[in-house]
């Protein structure tokens, strides 16, 4: 059982519904701690009414109670006060891996959290995840640095390790071609990918990160699932719906949409 904590997409396209898409794509099952209910399409976000902490810290609670959970994948916070109980939250399941997709700002340009969440994600949260993973713009906004190439990747990679990241990916699905960067002290890696379609695009970032989270619910090394969840999400932008007229949502399931191979690996077991 993986928990994600983020907010709902009405447009099921990134979020919650995201998440649960890919956990359920890796053979887990998902549940989930809404912090925030959005207005939005494929062709951007309206409005978000972010969820009164005092409600989250409840449905953490309750999905806590009945145990089994394995990995957390924290996604958009919507305010500070969310971001302070997921914060408690990391406190008392410190044991549990936990990728953090730092969600700042929609790709169409909408806050989604406030000025101090985002100083609070930055002085406190990074330093509780296991993974950090975010995009060009966010890695840009966390550490002050220009970030537009490979090389500034590296440098905010560098960066956000010294700010006490444990390990970080910083995502460049806005280059040319999709190159990652990977860094954990000592250590730093390269991902490149083939150029992807721009328009098929609604929700990398949070299933990027949810697939890392499977991944590392399964006990996989984090380089290892990093690895597994760009090769995944590759595929799922290759064959994004056609849903709207803005940017298209990943296909998160297209796996079971193809015919097995004769003699093709088997999906992981999971026992609860």
């Amino acid at each position: 059982m993986i928990v994600t904590i983020a907010g709902f997409d009405p447009s099921s396209g990134a979020g919650i519904t995201a998440d649960l898409k890919t956990f359920a794509a890796h053979n887990c099952y998902g549940v989930a701690a809404i912090t925030a209910l959005t207005v939005q399409n494929s062709q951007g976000v309206q409005s978000i009414r972010p969820v009164e902490a005092a409600l989250l810290r409840e449905s953490l609670d309750a999905i806590m109670a009945d145990g089994h959970v394995r990995a957390v994948k924290i996604g958009m916070l919507g305010n500070h006060a969310n971001a302070a109980i997921v914060s408690e939250f990391l406190q008392s399941h410190a044991e549990l891996p936990c990728v953090l997709d730092p969600v700042l700002r929609s790709s169409s340009g909408a806050p989604l959290i406030d000025q101090s969440g985002c100083e609070f994600v930055r002085d406190h949260l990074l330093k509780q995840a296991s993974l950090i993973t975010p995009n060009l713009a966010e890695a840009a906004t966390l550490t002050g640095l220009k970030v537009e190439n490979v090389e500034e990747m590296k440098s905010a990679a560098g960066r956000l390790l010294e700010m006490g990241a444990r390990a970080v990916v910083v995502t460049g699905g806005h280059l040319d071609k999709a190159v990652d960067v990977f860094a954990q002290p000592g250590h730093l890696e390269v991902f490149a990918g083939d150029r992807m379609k721009p328009d098929n695009t609604h929700g990398t970032g949070c299933t990027f990160s949810s697939a890392v989270t499977a991944n590392l619910a399964f006990g996989r090394l984090l380089p290892d699932a990093v690895v597994l969840a760009k090769a995944y999400v590759a595929e799922a932008i290759k064959k994004a719906y056609p849903i709207g007229p803005g940017r298209l949502p990943l296909n998160h399931f297209f796996r079971a949409q193809e015919a097995p191979r004769a003699g093709g690996p088997a999906l992981p077991e999971v026992s609860f």
